[in-house]
This record gives C-alpha cells, sequence and structure tokens, in this order.
C-alpha cells in the first residue's frame, strides 16, 4: 500500500538494536526514485537537448532509452511492493524522518541515486539505520556497482530478505571535518581536495601516519574500500577488500622535486589524515560532484574513518564486479 506520510502523523522511532547482518522485518519501504535526464527536460527545458530529441538526433537515443528503462524499472518496483501489501512512499529526495520510518530504503536509478540517499544515513544514533538496496534501472547504460537488484530480479531479493535469507552487510564510510567541524554526510566512495580552480596549483601542508610535508600539486583523492574502484584506481591506487576500514589517500600529480625529503604521496591511514590549506580558495568534492565544501588560508580539513559501517544489500557478484 502506498502511504504519502502526512507531516501531521508521528514517525516511529528506529528501532533500537538494528544492526548490519540482521535479519529485516519488512513493512515499511522508502523508495528514492531518480529523476531521468527525460524528465528533468520536462520540468526544465534545455533547448538542445529538446532540439536533439525532436529531430531524432542519434545523440539522443542513448538518452530516450535509458528513459524508457527507467520509467519502466519504477513501474515494476512500485507493482512488486503493492503485490505484497507493503507500506512505501515513493520520493525523489531521502530525508531524516523518511529514513527513520522505513524497514528498507530501496533506490531506483543507478550509483549517483544510491549515493545521495546514503548521505541521510547517518548512523550515529541507537542503531544503524535501515539497510539500502539498489535497483539499476537502466541496465543498458548504467553500471549500479552499488545495486544488487533489476526490475527483474527486485521480487526475488525482496522475498529473500522478507524470508531473513538475505542479510544486510556493512559499507564503511568516511567523515570529513573543516576546522573541527564535522560535515554532516558520510561519504562512501571518495573526496577530492584541490584548488578551486583545477587549472590553479594545489598548496598545503600533508599529515599522515606521524609524517608531515608541505606539499603542491593537482590536489588529492581520498577514498574508502567502496571507493578504490573508481577514481583512486583510475589515479594509480590499490583496490582494498570490501569490508576494510581503512582509507586510501594519493595526491594528485605531485610535484615531488619540491618536496623536502621523501615523498609522500599515497597510502592507507586508520586513524586520520589532515591537510591545512596554503591556498586562499580551495575546495572538496565529497562523493563526485554531489557535494562540495569551500576552504581557505589556515584551514585544517581531517579525514577519518566513519565510526560504523552502513547496512547494504550487497549484489552477489560484488567481488566480480570490483576486480582487482
Amino acid at each position: 500500500m502506498r502511504a504519502r506520510l502526512p507531516h501531521s502523523v508521528a514517525v516511529p522511532p528506529a528501532r533500537n538494536g538494528r544492526r548490519v547482518g540482521t535479519a529485516v522485518e519488512l513493512r515499511r519501504v522508502a523508495v528514492v526514485r531518480k529523476i531521468s535526464a527525460v524528465e528533468q527536460q520536462q520540468r526544465r527545458s534545455d533547448a538542445k537537448l529538446a532540439h536533439s530529441i525532436a529531430v531524432g538526433d542519434p545523440l539522443s537515443d542513448r538518452v530516450l532509452l535509458a528513459h524508457r528503462e527507467h520509467v519502466a524499472s519504477a513501474a515494476a518496483v512500485e507493482a512488486v511492493l503493492g503485490a505484497r501489501k507493503l507500506e512505501f512512499r515513493v520520493v525523489e529526495s531521502l530525508t531524516l524522518r523518511l529514513a527513520a520510518w522505513a524497514d528498507l530504503v530501496v533506490t531506483v536509478g543507478g550509483d549517483g541515486t544510491f549515493l545521495r540517499a546514503s548521505h541521510v544515513l547517518t548512523g550515529l544514533g541507537p542503531d544503524d539505520g535501515p539497510p539500502m538496496l539498489g535497483v539499476n534501472s537502466a541496465t543498458s547504460s548504467s553500471v549500479g556497482y552499488f545495486c544488487a537488484a533489476t526490475a527483474a530480479s527486485f521480487a526475488a531479493i525482496l522475498d529473500k530478505i522478507d524470508s531473513g535469507a538475505c542479510h544486510s552487510e556493512g559499507l564503511w564510510r568516511m567523515q570529513v571535518s573543516v576546522n573541527d567541524t564535522l560535515l554532516p554526510v558520510h561519504v562512501l566512495n571518495d573526496v577530492l581536495l584541490a584548488h578551486s580552480v583545477p587549472a590553479e596549483t594545489s598548496r598545503y601542508v600533508l599529515e599522515v601516519a606521524g609524517r608531515r610535508q608541505d606539499q603542491k600539486s593537482s590536489g588529492i583523492w581520498v577514498s574508502t574500500a567502496a571507493g578504490s574502484t573508481g577514481a583512486m584506481r583510475a589515479a594509480g591506487g590499490r583496490v582494498q577488500p570490501l569490508d576494510g576500514r581503512s582509507l586510501q589517500f594519493r595526491v594528485r600529480e605531485p610535484m615531488s622535486w619540491t618536496f623536502a625529503g621523501a615523498p609522500l604521496v599515497d597510502g592507507l591511514f586508520d586513524d586520520e589524515l589532515v591537510v591545512t590549506s596554503r591556498m586562499l580558495a580551495g575546495e572538496i568534492y565529497l562523493d563526485g560532484g554531489h557535494l562540495r565544501r569551500r576552504f581557505g588560508f589556515g584551514d585544517r580539513i581531517r579525514f577519518t574513518p566513519s565510526p560504523r559501517p552502513m547496512p547494504w544489500i550487497a549484489p552477489i557478484d560484488v567481488e566480480q564486479r570490483r576486480g582487482g
């Protein structure tokens, strides 16, 4: 049964003791539905995309195919939930209130949709929060690394969750603070720290594992184990075990000839990495372009592992997807 959850209705408290790896008592589901590029175009017209679609330009074929797949997948997810008489609400953006209400968070889209929803789950309360299940809604164009289901497999996975045959696993995330003020999201993939103008040199002091070094570079990547298969690997980093809590850093294009001592350009850390800015205008990008925060000269940015993992319904072939 699809519910709207009026604001006047009190939301039941989160279930105390809910932890990664426990069975889900499945009654209420929050569905976070991506808005496709075509739907965005319908809401806020982009003249070039509209023209491309209108004249049948092959450049828009992939956009249209992904839209059709996505709409069909979203309808299939709602049909499955309705057939099981589960209470569910479909939204574009997850909120703390809705996450507290739900037993399961289902994202319908790709990895970007999954990442945005994950930022709402703080994991700092009395329990770990509802597990997340990603549904890759456009398999022709989306990798869907975090997505355990498609429209075709969603019903079977939901049955396994409901029967207790499928438990959540833990995804370790990252906390970031600026001048000892903790940012209000846990990063699931990675962070890029750089000058606010990417073509400019990034200047800073890096401290990790008891070492300190004044550096110039194009910036610094910091990633979780989950994020080590993306930009970190492309930059020359190492793929880390998915259940690992350690974070990884890698300096981009270091001007190592300006460093004093052996270059401190990459590695793992379990405690913290601290960067003190020597830039008038710098920026940190959290999980791609989803979130960003500016900083200035003398500001200290600290990276640490999150205290607890986030519950996640993992794809059965997740290790094969990760490669090595």
